[in-house]
């Protein structure tokens, strides 16, 4: 299993296919070039299908627009993401 980080920066980041022109690109042919779209506010973390081929998946189910927790895994295609929410004022050489 190989992985990667992203953090999340802006109000709304797009995510796609290799070479679609998302924020975020996945090496995934079942990948649409824009699939989806990650929304971040204050408190919310959200995620909504941009009329992807094959779809969004959120436990299991299919959606079109669906509030992301701590953990929350993802599905684009054959490509699983995992939400990890982190606090803005978190530093992580602070010690316990």
């Amino acid at each position: 299993m190989n992985g990667h980080a992203y953090q999340l920066t802006k109000a709304s980041t797009s995510i796609g296919r290799t070479g679609g022109g998302a924020d975020i690109e996945i090496d995934d042919p079942q990948v649409s070039a824009l699939h989806c779209v990650v929304g971040v506010t204050y408190d919310t973390v959200r995620l909504g299908d941009l009329n992807s081929a094959n779809g969004t998946y959120v436990d299991g189910e299919r959606v079109q627009d669906a509030e992301l927790g701590h953990l929350t895994e993802f599905c684009l295609g054959s490509t699983w993401l995992v939400v990890t929410i982190v606090p803005k004022h978190f530093n992580e050489n602070s010690e316990l």
